[in-house]
């Protein structure tokens, strides 16, 4: 991911739907902006301003103002809080950008990244594993509404992550004022290597985050508050920001603009299939087995209500 991605942000004009596959989709590609490097998301936030906000996976994120233009110096920069990314082939990095569904006001936004390894981490972690990936909170300049404050950081979430791979960490505002992440499973493949559950893999485990959907509320308590409303809330023996699990490695998901908003999750799949999902509480994404085979593929889930699959 961090290798040969082009330097160019495009947009999608979109023409048809696709529903059920019965209409066929034209697809038309135009140059939004260039001059930026790995970019892996590009956020709007509700301030009625039209920047665009672009993630660069080395650490940065850049505007693209309503006029179309590029701000030539970064809106943030944190490399000096990531993991050192490899020139060849890395999945870490800078995730994504949420804003605070009041971000007009207050001036509040999220951040997921590949964070260092804390000094006060377990020892075990610090030899075993690989990096921790953060979700924080960060605020506007007051000074300048297209520079963040260099000097406040308030983490919201740390996940410790065993592989250098399969982090997952899309973050978004549910349209209750709620904040989704998604987790991978932990990295690797068939849930080998350290920080894996042998028996029933991550994505099964209900008291570890790797391979689930996680739905927090980021107004008040700290670090955070779980919803009352979440579906394991009262289960003593899993973790309550659990909202759903089953996931392999869910890179990007979406809240329907329409209808009763429902999440759809892209999930990367292992070696032929990949899959969206139609994420509901308390949901799992797999099957009473671990492992789904085919001739061709193996999976760490099966959708409950799958959406679409792909060849990889």
């Amino acid at each position: 991911m961090f290798g040969k991605i082009g330097a160019a942000v495009l947009a999608a004009m979109l023409s048809g739907a696709l529903i059920g596959g019965a209409q066929a989709m034209d697809a038309k590609l135009q140059l939004v902006t260039s001059g930026v490097s790995h970019p892996l998301a590009m956020v709007s936030p509700p301030d009625g301003t039209g920047r665009k906000f672009i993630v660069e996976q080395k650490g940065d994120i850049r505007i693209l103002n309503a006029k179309g233009e590029l701000q030539a110096s970064a809106f943030l920069n944190i490399q000096h809080k990531m993991v050192t990314l490899r020139a060849e082939f890395d999945e870490r990095g800078l995730y994504d950008i949420a804003f605070h569904p009041n971000f007009a006001k207050n001036g509040l936004f999220y951040i997921s990244y590949a964070g260092l390894m804390p000094g006060d981490a377990d020892l075990g972690l610090q030899l075993w594993y690989n990096h921790a990936n953060v979700v924080a909170e960060y605020r506007v300049s007051k000074d300048d509404p297209n520079k963040a404050d260099p000097f406040y950081e308030r983490i919201v979430m740390r996940t410790y992550h065993p592989m250098f791979n399969h982090n997952g960490h899309w973050i978004a505002f549910g349209p209750d004022g709620d904040l989704y992440v998604s987790v991978g499973d932990g990295g690797l493949a068939d849930d080998y290597g350290t920080g894996h559950n042998k028996v029933t893999g991550n994505a099964q485990d209900l008291s570890d985050r790797h391979g689930k959907i996680l739905r927090v509320n980021v107004d008040g308590v700290q670090p955070f508050a779980v919803p009352a409303d979440n579906p394991f809330v009262k289960d003593s023996s899993t973790l309550p920001e659990i909202y759903a699990y089953g996931f392999r490695n869910p890179w990007r998901c979406s809240f329907d603009l329409g209808g009763t908003h429902e999440l759809i999750c892209a999930d990367v799949g292992q070696n032929s299939v990949e899959e969206v999902d139609n994420v509901k509480a308390g949901a799992t994404m797999a099957g009473a087995a671990r492992k789904v085979r085919s001739a061709s593929t193996t999976s760490t889930r099966m959708s409950t209500r799958r959406l679409a699959t792909a060849p990889a």
